[in-house]
């Protein structure tokens, strides 16, 4: 089924209640006073909301958008009760995971009728230093064990809070990235290790040890059942080294599979975050695509858009060819990494489908007719209705 999705922040929504709650007079002053006590890093991008423009941010998203994916509230560590510990006696600190953040997210998707995906669980970039400090001075085996513990509950509780998320990307870029290898090497970085099959010995590696992502799989399963789709997410995936490392973790777990008699893995969710080189152009879209659909799971596209390193000319290129090449491939789920140019993550780079006065671009159009079931209903009315006046 289709899905036309964006990443959302709990900034935005609260903003758009805000909106609501104001006029074209008061907006910019109850915006600032908001801003002021959340006082995000971003604030000055958030502040370049003025009342037009959040105006049509909620007209995008009630006209096109299917889904939202909370951008960071339900990841690991980043709104955790920094004073709490993760556990207390071996027993996992509850008090410790905020989903207030989260929970508005979810609140403003059930309230518009919008999907919501869950994203992301296990990411290299977040392991809570509440767990790392408590396992300290652990044997390799506690360590293990209460780090698979803490996160079974952790998802418990996103289960308990969250039972209509349609997805949840699991695992977050554990496949090394043998292109950043060598840049890092070539600018005298600090490197990172990976196994023999190509996957980083991150901070969660070292506490689960090899293949921990069969069990992490295999926890989300008994716990959501049959009513999530389960994904493996990353990045870079036209570099044809990190195919093999994404074929190989999944075959993993489909060997698990097909040992236990166990549905575990539902789909592969490919970032797409395009660099903007002269070298993503459409054959070697075409070539990734060809080359994902052969790991046997449903492919997504999870986190789209395109920055600029070359020039203007090739970062339009790749967006008026990705929309037609993911739909010729079979893509129904697709998600852009931000409403709009002025709160993606790329602030500056102007990566998102929608530009920072908030109106679509040129090519906007292409993703909204090949991936919106909000648009293809709508489009479906209003034929009903003009064939209803033919024949009165």
């Amino acid at each position: 089924m289709k899905k036309f999705g964006s990443a959302i922040s709990y900034l935005t929504v609260d903003l758009i209640k805000i909106w609501k709650n104001s006029n074209e007079n008061n907006f910019a002053e109850n915006r600032d006073k908001y801003l002021a006590v959340e006082n995000p890093p971003e604030v000055c991008y958030y502040r370049q909301l003025d009342y037009t423009r959040m105006q049509k941010i909620i007209n995008f998203l009630d006209h096109y958008i299917d889904s939202v994916t909370p951008e960071n509230e339900m990841k690991m560590e980043i709104y955790f009760n920094q004073n709490e510990p993760a556990f207390i006696d071996d027993e996992v600190n509850t008090r410790l995971f905020n989903f207030s953040y989260a929970d508005k997210v979810y609140a403003f998707a059930r309230e518009n009728k919008l999907s919501i995906k869950i994203h992301t669980i296990v990411w290299y970039r977040h392991t809570p230093k509440q767990l790392t400090d408590y396992l300290e001075n652990r044997s390799a085996e506690d360590k293990k064990r209460l780090t698979f513990k803490f996160i079974k509950t952790y998802i418990q509780c996103l289960k308990e809070r969250y039972p209509d998320a349609y997805s949840m990307e699991l695992i977050n870029e554990i496949a090394a990235d043998p292109a950043e290898i060598r840049a890092l090497k070539e600018e005298g970085q600090p490197l990172y290790d990976f196994d023999d099959e190509g996957v980083r010995i991150d901070e969660w590696y070292k506490l689960m040890g090899k293949h921990y992502y069969i069990e992490l799989f295999r926890m989300a399963r008994e716990i959501f059942g049959d009513k999530i789709k389960l994904l493996y997410n990353d990045n870079n995936e036209g570099n044809r080294e990190k195919q093999i490392i994404f074929k190989t973790v999944i075959e993993n777990i489909k060997q698990y599979e097909k040992e236990h008699d166990l549905k575990l893995i539902d789909g592969f969710g490919m970032q797409c975050h395009f660099w903007g080189s002269k070298d993503e152009d459409r054959t070697f879209m075409e070539e990734m695509f060809e080359q994902c659909s052969r790991f046997g799971v449903e492919l997504q596209v999870t986190e789209f858009d395109v920055s600029n390193h070359s020039t203007k000319e090739i970062q339009q290129s790749i967006f008026n060819n990705f929309a037609e090449v993911a739909q010729k491939h079979g893509i129904e789920v697709f998600t852009t990494w931000g409403l709009n140019d002025i709160v993606s993550w790329l602030h500056e780079e102007e990566t998102s489908l929608v530009d920072s006065n908030c109106d679509l671009k040129p090519f906007t159009m292409k993703y909204i007719k090949a991936f919106s079931r909000c648009f293809e209903n709508a489009s479906r009315e209003k034929m009903k209705y003009k064939s209803k006046d033919l024949t009165m």
